[in-house]
């Protein structure tokens, strides 16, 4: 499971459920998901988005009305969808018949995995789902990993952007970043050098276990450099973003990146140096922050971008 939440929603009016969407927002945002909805409004577009060349497994629930107009019934497209997507819980909704009705046009299609609710229900039923379903992977490894994937995605946008910005510079400017980044990397040649004495002659664990050079965090401070210059000025906003991101999130990324849980019992926390824990409440948080943060670093990678 990913931060992103995504839920293919079969509805021919959109704007009829735009409240429901904005609610189940609202809740997801709550535990650390964005809702990623594709809305199709009928077959044709199904169809286009579940091809072939469509990664279908990163479906996460799928929500079909009832009348889609011009006499398609969902139950059709729920059996065409079924057809490319198999296991995917299914909500099949209706603002007009009764959920008995529905139960027995899917029967009579021999689907399974089918919810049935009136419209009015739609929020409260898929709010259910999806929390039945993180349950199961909110465990704190399952937690660790979505955690790690995001934080991933974000080191890898903050990267494009710190060459998007580097470009942008002048030759002096140019210049003066790259004389910056060696010497970050010449910091490290006396410490690096007293490790790998200190690892000589010891075990094959021992040196597996020893990591490092030109890392995401001199990454994050060579951008946050740059992002000081009088030249972006107008990129404030998202210099702090940055500065949050290393202070906030990093610390709780280096924790969760190199410690395992320990098999004994059920652990409540995940341990990091003496007196660091971070519990499930904390991660949480943690989804929540990096879900804001994200964002911050798209929308700097989209105004660096966008600068000719």
């Amino acid at each position: 499971m990913r931060l992103d939440f995504n839920v293919l929603w079969v509805e021919d009016q959109p704007d009829g459920v735009k409240s429901q969407k904005a609610a189940l927002q609202r809740i997801m945002a709550e535990e650390g998901f964005d809702l990623k909805p594709t809305i199709c409004s009928g077959p044709a577009e199904v169809q286009n988005w579940i091809s072939d060349d469509v990664f279908t497994d990163e479906v996460d629930l799928i929500l079909v009305d009832w009348d889609l107009g011009k006499g398609v019934e969902g139950q059709t497209v729920i059996t065409e969808i079924r057809d490319r997507i198999h296991y995917r819980d299914v909500v099949f909704y209706s603002a007009v018949t009764d959920t008995s009705n529905l139960r027995q046009r899917s029967f009579n299609e021999g689907h399974e995995g089918v919810y049935f609710v009136h419209r009015n229900e739609l929020v409260q039923e898929v709010t259910h789902l999806f929390k039945s379903m993180i349950k199961k992977v909110l465990d704190l490894d399952h937690t660790r990993g979505i955690v790690m994937g995001a934080t991933s995605d974000v080191e890898q946008t903050a990267r494009e952007c710190l060459l998007l910005a580097h470009g942008l510079l002048d030759d002096a400017g140019k210049a003066g970043v790259l004389k910056e980044m060696v010497g970050l990397l010449d910091e490290k040649i006396p410490d690096l050098t007293k490790r790998v004495e200190k690892l000589k002659g010891k075990s094959a664990s021992e040196i597996v276990a020893a990591h490092l050079t030109f890392t995401a965090n001199d990454g994050l401070r060579i951008l946050t450099r740059i992002l000081s210059m009088e030249q972006f000025a107008a990129h404030k906003p998202h210099k702090e973003s940055l500065n949050r991101y290393i202070q906030e999130v990093v610390p709780k990324r280096n924790i969760l990146g190199h410690k395992v849980l320990s098999p004994d019992g059920k652990p409540q926390g995940i341990a990091g140096m003496p007196g660091e824990t971070i519990s499930l409440d904390e991660l949480r948080a943690l989804r929540r922050r990096l879900l804001e943060l994200r964002q911050e670093f798209r929308n700097l990678h989209g105004a660096l971008s966008a600068v000719e």
